[in-house]
């Protein structure tokens, strides 16, 4: 579909502020004023602001005449919000709960989606109180609201919450009676193994982006410059090609150990095509976020989030949440401000930069839609199994130091032969013209490496390797760093015909005693290029078990398939490397992602990042560079050219800092 421009285009650091008007608020806008906001986002110079609008719960925190105000408005703080923004030059976007609405569900009980039996989904616990994608909710509330907003504040956009993971599994009237009308399907499928059950979530899934398309297509007509965002649209867990209208993706990262699911979702959207963004929570806690005791993150924290979100080419924006009343926090915004300047003095090195194509790391959707159970959740965009597999098998590569890219099918196949290496980890349902193109792209001298059970049978005879029998559940080891480590799942034994072992497959933790006569990874030629196996679901197990040695063996099994590659760096394992482009430069971003303090399931919080030194970076070079420096920090560096080959020496990494090579 042909891209929209808007001012989300140009943006870098931006704020968040939401409510969630209730029916027991008794003091929303009683001290907000114009001086106050004002003042504190000077502070901070955002880009842009969001604010409060609607909340899930479904009251609205402005005089709406559509749906239903909170019964505690006092003053109109979106009016005021709206107000400093446009003063200030800025974009102003409302948070806006789309399918959970509670008031709605509540009201409008033939609205709302249905379990298989036909009650309505939700009504307590974390359950979304969740509407049906055609029932009359965005025609009636939806739409209206939005356009309410931006004909009376001048509102610049909306990011539209409680969306696709919001989106339950439906068998209400609306969508069982739409898809019989469709498909000609009488007998509804109720559950996983039923006939036309893949076809009743796919056209689940249809209904969701029918929705976006509907209010986002409304919103466009009536206001052309208004954005629409809804969170996490087309991000990881909804993999597809973008074919709603959305302006922007986003989406707001989890609030504690978080960096996985940030590089994980970083490194997927920066692929889509469109500008994006991640949002930090300002804040944190342990354990249950129903009865939390929320604290405020540290700078070092939330520098971190910002640094790795920011080089991997997106805007970041910070959570937070006023009083009640109103009032912004003022010590908040004197934190924000420091992360602010720490965001700017790195926007040239991030904003409008291309990663470098080094290692791409499938995430196929038709394998994401098998897999990931969606009547055992809320959503039919549930993250599951695939999500650990993916998060694991990034987590291998970037702890390994590979600069790594994301990406679902169609990008994979529009792009292959820009990357020197593919990974395809544990992905099952592949298409055979996927299969094919990649193995052509292989024999052409590209590098591809498998993993998982799957393989064997999948990807037959190019292995080198033949199965022998069924994948067996068993209790086994790989050997790494001059000892062994516990990979206990389902594997396949191969017999190799042509590859060669890259490592054994061992039955005990003994080295020299234990092998099963099995190879646990191997290794084969295949026209100009190469296929790394390795049978087992290791990127699973370090999605779940983040062992030293399982590092190490994937490590070995990386490096015999992709030999040097075009950025190397020698530190510890937490310094996270990415490589971006600009016209004439390599820009290689150095995040140090380790804590002061010990972490545990009751401290979340990073009081500091303890600066680690000295890194190498090796660097392939034709020719003698123009320029070799260091930024924001240009302290501590040395370096050498010599026969098509940058050595670099960084004295001490803090939180972040990039080599900046230009031709």
């Amino acid at each position: 579909m042909a891209r929209h421009v808007s001012w989300h285009d140009h943006v870098f650091f931006g704020l968040h502020f939401d409510l969630h008007p209730n029916e027991h608020d008794t003091q929303l806008g009683a001290e907000t004023t114009y001086e106050d906001i004002h003042r504190e986002l000077s502070k901070v110079k955002p880009d842009w602001v969001q604010y409060d609008c609607k909340g899930h719960p479904g009251y609205t925190g402005y005089p709406t005449k559509v749906g239903t105000p909170s019964p505690g408005i006092v003053g109109d703080a979106l009016g005021i919000w709206a107000k400093v923004a446009h003063d200030m030059g800025i974009p102003i976007v409302v948070h806006y709960s789309g399918i959970w609405d509670q008031v709605q569900w509540l009201s409008h009980p033939d609205w709302t989606r249905r379990h298989v039996d036909g009650t309505p989904i939700g009504g307590s616990g974390w359950n979304p109180y969740s509407l049906a994608a055609d029932s009359p909710y965005d025609e009636q509330i939806v739409i209206p609201q939005l356009k309410e907003v931006a004909d009376w504040y001048g509102i610049d956009g909306a990011w539209v919450d409680g969306e696709c993971w919001a989106a339950a599994p439906d068998w209400s009237t609306w969508t069982q009676h739409l898809f019989t009308e469709q498909t000609g399907i009488t007998d509804i499928p109720t559950k996983p193994g039923d006939i036309h059950w893949d076809q009743y979530m796919a056209f689940n899934r249809d209904r969701f982006v029918a929705h976006v398309k509907r209010y986002a297509e409304a919103l466009h007509a009536h206001k052309p410059t208004f954005t629409i965002c809804s969170n996490w649209a087309y991000t990881i867990r909804m993999p597809d090609e973008i074919t709603a209208p959305v302006d922007y993706l986003s989406g707001d990262f989890t609030h504690a150990f978080n960096l996985d699911s940030a590089a994980l979702e970083a490194k997927f959207m920066d692929s889509r095509g469109l500008a994006w963004d991640l949002m930090a929570w300002g804040f944190t806690t342990s354990g249950s976020t129903s009865h939390a005791r929320w604290t405020t993150k540290s700078f070092a924290q939330l520098a971190v989030e910002g640094a790795l979100v920011a080089c991997n080419g997106g805007a970041f924006q910070i959570y937070d949440t006023p009083v009640r009343t109103g009032r912004v926090v003022s010590w908040h915004m004197d934190l924000f401000a420091k992360v602010a300047r720490f965001m700017r003095a790195r926007q040239k090195l991030c904003q409008g930069t291309e990663s470098a194509p080094h290692v791409a790391l499938l995430h196929s959707q038709h394998h994401f839609y098998a897999n990931n159970h969606p009547e055992n959740t809320i959503s039919v965009y549930n993250e599951g199994i695939p999500v650990r597999t993916l998060t694991g098998a990034l987590a291998m590569l970037l702890d390994n130091h590979y600069h790594t890219d994301v990406m679902n099918e169609e990008t994979l196949l529009r792009r292959v032969q820009q990357y020197r290496v593919v990974v395809v980890a544990e992905q099952t349902d592949l298409s055979q013209t996927l299969k094919e193109k990649l193995l052509a792209w292989v024999t052409r001298g590209g590098k591809l490496l498998l993993i998982g059970s799957n393989i064997a049978k999948d990807f037959g005879e190019v292995l080198g390797a033949t199965a022998e029998g069924e994948p067996v559940d068993e209790t086994v080891f790989v050997p790494a760093d001059k000892g062994a480590v516990n990979v206990s799942a389902i594997w396949q034994h191969v017999k190799l015909h042509n590859a060669r072992p890259l490592a054994p497959l061992m039955c005990t933790q003994e080295l020299g005693q234990g092998d099963t006569g099995y190879p646990a990874a191997s290794l084969v030629r295949y026209g100009k290029g190469k296929i790394a196996a390795i049978y087992g679901p290791v990127s699973t197990i370090y999605g779940d078990y983040r062992y030293p040695r399982i590092r190490t063996f994937a490590g070995k099994v990386l490096h015999a398939l992709t030999g040097h590659m075009p950025v190397e760096i020698t530190a510890p394992t937490w310094v996270q490397l990415t490589v971006r482009q600009k016209p004439n430069q390599t820009i290689i971003h150095l995040l140090n992602t380790s804590t002061t303090n010990p972490l545990s399931p009751v401290d979340p919080c990073v009081e500091g990042v303890q600066p680690v030194g000295p890194i190498s970076v090796r660097v392939q070079c034709p020719h003698r560079p123009v320029a070799v420096y260091l930024s924001p920090d240009s302290s501590g560096l040395t370096w050498k050219w010599s026969k098509g080959i940058l050595l670099a020496t960084i004295k001490l990494l803090n939180i972040h800092n990039a080599l900046v090579v230009k031709d």
